[in-house]
């Protein structure tokens, strides 16, 4: 009465799961060795810190004191290399005969 079917799996080649696995990219090994890298650079810096700015004092986690200064350094250059790209593109002025 009911007939009974062989299960495959998908993909018509009836080969186990197992072999078919792909290797882990190289990438994504790096990429999880830079992020646990980055956690323990984040927990051994963890410790508060006193920070004298120009006008007043700050008590902050070393890490975000970093991350601060990085930001401030990215945004400090970016701004220098805009301004100096507008110098570079701006047209010289015809001189008056």
């Amino acid at each position: 009465m009911a007939e009974e079917h062989e299960v495959r799996p998908q993909g018509g080649e009836g080969k186990p799961h197992a072999e078919k696995e792909r290797p882990i990219p190289v990438r994504l090994i790096l990429l999880g060795l830079l992020g646990l890298y980055l956690l323990v650079f984040i927990i051994l810096n963890s410790r508060s810190v006193t920070l004298q700015f120009v006008f007043f004092k700050a008590q902050i986690s070393l890490i975000v004191g970093l991350v601060l200064a990085i930001v401030l350094g990215f945004i400090g250059g970016y701004i220098v290399n805009e301004l100096r790209d507008r110098r570079r593109r701006k047209p010289d002025l015809p001189k008056p005969s």
